[in-house]
């Protein structure tokens, strides 16, 4: 009876201490939660309150513990009041770290103590919040991708293949710094049946937010179409239509030097007009990435040549910046060497590392 008794009281008096606990975990939970979230009135009186994220197009990021991220279009905000400091960047490409507050004289922002008004502001002048380092000119940001591919069989049949192809890029606020490259190898039987890789190496300089100009050069070989060595040099200008995470586009024209060396033609040099776009996007909610890139050369001499490098493929991304790409190259030489094909074509199937 007395067991009983006590084990009853012993029962009960864990789950009020169960309960004291539960009680205040949700307490410093709630009261965490409302001392550092950022509170965003909107135009129509509702107001959502979060975590700014990012600001670097017309739409604002907002981290919400009920719904996650949430994207918010500026022009409709009224007002901001953030509990924690940001690096902002004004229209007039003025840097300012510091507090979010709203009150009477308007939007302002104040140091990091909160308590000095360092701009007095409209939220129309803030182009971006806590932007990457290379969109305020302190530094850049690197990206890329490796993608490997290859075959290998021994018996009744001995081929092999090896599919190595890649790209770096590193921008700053007006410098962007590209270099390509592919490398395919194979063989059959002992006898090689593919040998040749291409590079190229780009800089360009924006004198605005969307024009640029640029310098190339690109180095290709190819064994089976008779070049030992073809050798280009570019300079012409661009216009970056979109440039983000999600969306890049960007055109480009200029002229070019070719030289090309070969095998068993004689060797030649001449000038070109080039043309050249550039393209990807994330589609399905990040879920694939499709791209295009093509490069056009035209030598408008009797007889015309037309050099066309073109790759289209799709890039599925898995986890820790792992990927699977599929793509189709084409290049096309309308004046190949002789008793050679005009067209190549060639489908890839590759693992790869993407970083940014």
């Amino acid at each position: 009876m007395f067991f009983n008794v006590a084990s009853k009281a012993l029962k009960r008096r864990k789950q009020q201490l169960n309960t004291l606990l539960y009680s205040t975990v949700a307490l410093i939970t709630f009261f965490s939660a409302s001392i550092h979230a950022d509170s965003v009135w909107m135009k129509n009186g509702d107001k959502i309150t979060g975590t700014l994220v990012v600001k670097v197009t017309d739409k604002v990021v907002i981290n919400t513990s009920y719904a996650g991220d949430i994207k918010l279009n500026w022009a409709d905000i009224l007002s901001i009041d953030a509990e924690k400091s940001y690096t902002m960047m004004l229209s007039d490409q003025t840097v300012v770290t510091g507090f979010l507050k709203h009150g009477e004289n308007g939007q302002a922002i104040l140091d990091e103590d909160g308590k000095t008004e360092l701009v007095d502001t409209e939220l129309a002048e803030i182009q971006y919040i806590n932007p990457s380092k290379d969109l305020i000119g302190e530094g850049y940001v690197w990206s890329g991708n490796l993608n490997l591919g290859g075959a290998f069989n021994n018996g009744n049949s001995k081929n092999r293949n090896m599919q190595f192809n890649g790209e770096s890029i590193t921008r700053g606020l007006e410098d962007r710094y590209t270099a390509q490259g592919y490398a395919y190898w194979a063989e059959d039987n002992g006898e090689q049946t593919q040998n040749n890789m291409r590079v190229r190496g780009q800089y360009d300089h924006f004198f605005t937010k969307k024009w640029f100009t640029y310098l190339n050069t690109i180095q290709e070989k190819d064994r089976f179409r008779d070049i030992k060595l073809r050798s280009q040099y570019g300079v012409g200008t661009g216009y970056q239509l979109f440039e983000g995470e999600k969306l890049n586009l960007s055109l480009e024209g200029g002229l070019s030097w070719i030289n090309q060396d070969f095998y068993e033609e004689q060797d030649e040099d001449h000038a070109a007009i080039r043309w050249a776009v550039n393209y990807n996007q994330f589609l399905f909610n990040s879920f694939v990435q499709a791209f295009h890139r093509h490069e056009v050369l035209y030598t408008p001499r009797a007889p015309s040549q037309i050099l066309l490098y073109s790759s289209t493929g799709l890039r599925f991304p898995f986890i820790m910046g792992l990927s699977a790409t599929t793509q189709l190259d084409y290049n096309l030489d309308t004046r190949p060497a002789d008793d050679r094909r005009k067209g190549d074509t060639r489908a890839l199937f590759t693992l790869g590392y993407t970083w940014k």
